[in-house]
């Protein structure tokens, strides 16, 4: 498959951005310092309770919402069954402001969610459970916080459109256009990769610290793939892909400006801390970048690495 098909397939990849505005409650808010964990943790509990219906809600029926977005089941094809930990769940959920702490009664903040795939048919959940979210509250004490608005967030990450106000769901559903995600560009002969949230690259069975461009690249690959095969009706390219790893090893890390970010969150469903830490900062790359060009356009909407549902992974590139 050539770049030009390449491009042409990754073009069926469907992807849905909103943007939630709240305004803090009476009692003002306090958020820990990585906010995507904890709107993670209660968009979780929030659309399990608004959004499964199951009689048994420890097992889950074929046509759960719930279960298909955040517990999406092991898929068999003809090689081998792949575990549920495996499988990427179909959204990411992060904060606007992740450095801002404390919020006084009446600031407003605000969370953004990507979402892929089939799982775009469920926007209206999503937006019921937005606003049930306020409801329940953030941060120490769960302080509320209401929800004001949402709007869709269009291919250069700008509002384009309202589609939530005062109680009222107007619009959803319309994907990304494509055509302005993937950009052709040629005789590209570098480029700048900014690692914005912690990123946790892990290549056989080890965290690297050192972003090495054919670490980045199979990360992206995997993390591409495996949205589009399980929330994508099965897609699948035929693609060599042991030639592009073999090329990506061609491209050198000729600047690391990179540091390791330690953080931690607790797991409700471990009953337990977790440490997740990851790389910030920039690092810089010489070689022939043309064949994975129109993977790290798309990587920076996918985000790549492990924990990237809570907004980890995100990354922005900027060719040379």
């Amino acid at each position: 498959m050539n770049d030009t098909n390449i491009i042409r397939f990754l073009k069926e990849f469907q992807i849905l951005q909103v943007a939630a505005v709240y305004k803090v409650g009476k009692n003002g808010m306090q958020l820990p310092p990585y906010q995507g964990s904890t709107f993670r943790g209660v968009f979780g509990h929030v659309f399990k309770e608004v959004a499964c219906t199951c009689p048994n809600q420890n097992i889950h029926l074929e046509h759960c919402p719930y279960a298909y977005i955040f517990e999406t089941g092991p898929h068999e094809n003809n090689q081998k069954i792949i575990s549920s930990q495996d499988i990427p769940r179909p959204f990411i959920i992060q904060g606007e402001n992740s450095n801002k702490l404390i919020f006084a009664p009446g600031e407003q903040f605000g969370i953004t969610i990507t979402i892929f795939g089939k799982a775009i048919q469920y926007i209206q959940y999503f937006i019921y459970v937005l606003y049930h979210m306020g409801e329940r509250g953030f941060g120490k004490g769960r302080q509320k916080a209401e929800l004001q608005q949402v709007f869709l967030v269009d291919e250069n990450g700008d509002f384009r459109e309202q589609i939530y106000s005062h109680e009222k769901i107007r619009y959803g559903g319309q994907i990304l256009n494509s055509e302005k995600i993937f950009s052709v560009l040629k005789q590209v002969s570098g480029c700048q990769l900014f690692f914005i949230t912690p990123t946790r690259l892990k290549y056989q069975s080890h965290y690297y610290d050192t972003p090495e461009f054919h670490i980045i690249f199979r990360a992206a690959v995997r993390r591409i793939t495996s949205l589009l095969y399980y929330h994508h009706n099965g897609l699948q390219l035929d693609v060599d892909y042991k030639e592009l790893f073999n090329r990506a090893e061609d491209v050198k890390l000729v600047g690391n400006e990179v540091s390791w970010y330690d953080w931690e969150r607790y797991s409700n469903r471990q009953k337990e801390r977790m440490k997740l830490g990851g790389i910030i900062g920039k690092a810089v790359y010489e070689g022939d970048l043309e064949p994975f060009i129109p993977w790290l356009q798309l990587t920076e909407w996918t985000h790549i690495g492990k924990n990237t549902t809570f907004g980890l992974g995100k990354i922005k590139v900027v060719f040379q």
